[in-house]
């Protein structure tokens, strides 16, 4: 089989990956739910959604608060999934955002905390260190998904649904309340 096609098989667990982190996000306040890992990941400003069925193919939401827009909840609620979400993710007083690919599960455009490094091998050090870091958070993140979803495939599968349905009535909100029922 191609790489290409073999991708394409996958992409469906990247999707389901970033819903959870979706979902986690604003449930749960974007913590990773590991014991003695106090990291935040939260979906930023901009989600990108793609459906491969309907008259709509991609919606693009960026700036403000797309995660809690009514916009990305019906979209949802119409099957789109998500392929591409922007991460800001917090571990004490560093911070990394990037963007995350459904089907590849690649880091894009990613920024990372500064340096304290003076000499540029210093800084070159810090930088790998950083980038390690914060692969490592996603990473943690990844393997909680894959065995929430090995242990209760059904179970996973329905609180995103439930989430779903939440959020298009205003109720996953932080506040409870949906700005647009105002």
């Amino acid at each position: 089989m191609k790489p290409l096609e073999l991708m394409e098989q996958g992409r469906f667990l990247g999707e389901e990956f970033l819903l959870w982190l979706w979902m986690r996000s604003s449930v749960e306040g974007g913590a990773s739910g590991e014991d003695g890992d106090g990291s935040g990941c939260f979906v930023d400003d901009a989600i990108q959604l793609a459906s491969e069925r309907g008259e709509v193919k991609e919606i693009s939401l960026r700036k403000g608060s797309p995660a809690e827009s009514r916009e990305a909840f019906e979209a949802l609620s119409r099957g789109m999934r998500p392929a591409k979400m922007k991460l800001r993710l917090l571990s004490g007083d560093l911070e990394w955002v990037f963007t995350l690919n459904a089907a590849t599960l690649d880091m894009g455009t990613l920024k990372l905390p500064p340096s304290t490094g003076k000499a540029p091998h210093e800084r070159l050090h810090d930088r790998l260190f950083l980038l390690e870091e914060g692969a490592g958070h996603l990473e943690r993140r990844l393997k909680l998904f894959l065995r929430a979803r090995a242990e209760d495939p059904q179970g996973l599968q329905e609180s995103l649904r439930a989430w779903v349905r939440a959020g298009k009535s205003g109720e996953a909100l932080p506040a409870g309340e949906a700005p647009w029922e105002a």
